[in-house]
């Protein structure tokens, strides 16, 4: 499975990469790459594909990213197609476009994005 650098996730999720880290930061998530300060996130295309749902279900229901993020996680890792939410109501999702959608978008936002550097530049060396 691949794995994405920060920057590139956001680009695709058209976030930007502090929003997408303070959310990784405040949330658990399977598939997120942490290891010390000074390196960056590395994340899986399962993750940005949890982002991406959770994204979509917050803005069609006005509700805080955060506060479905553990509802599209649950979804992504059953495979669910569709979920019943209570006795009148389902939620159908078509799981194989939204990973299409996201490979697709991370495919674009890496050509776009790159790599960055970290860290301070280094020394310009005075010439004689």
């Amino acid at each position: 499975m691949p794995i994405y650098d920060l920057a590139a996730v956001a680009e695709a999720l058209d976030l930007t990469p502090k929003q997408l880290d303070n959310l990784l930061s405040r949330n658990h998530l399977p598939g997120v790459e942490r290891k010390r300060r000074g390196i960056a996130r590395r994340i899986t295309s399962d993750v940005a594909a949890v982002v991406c749902l959770a994204r979509e279900l917050s803005a069609a229901l006005s509700v805080p990213l955060a506060n479905v993020l553990g509802f599209s996680q649950a979804a992504i890792e059953h495979g669910a197609q569709q979920i019943e939410l209570g006795r009148f109501t389902k939620l159908s999702i078509d799981q194989p476009a939204l990973r299409a959608l996201v490979a697709e978008r991370l495919d674009a936002a890496v050509e776009t994005v790159g790599r960055r550097r970290r860290g301070r530049p280094p020394r310009r060396r005075e010439q004689n």
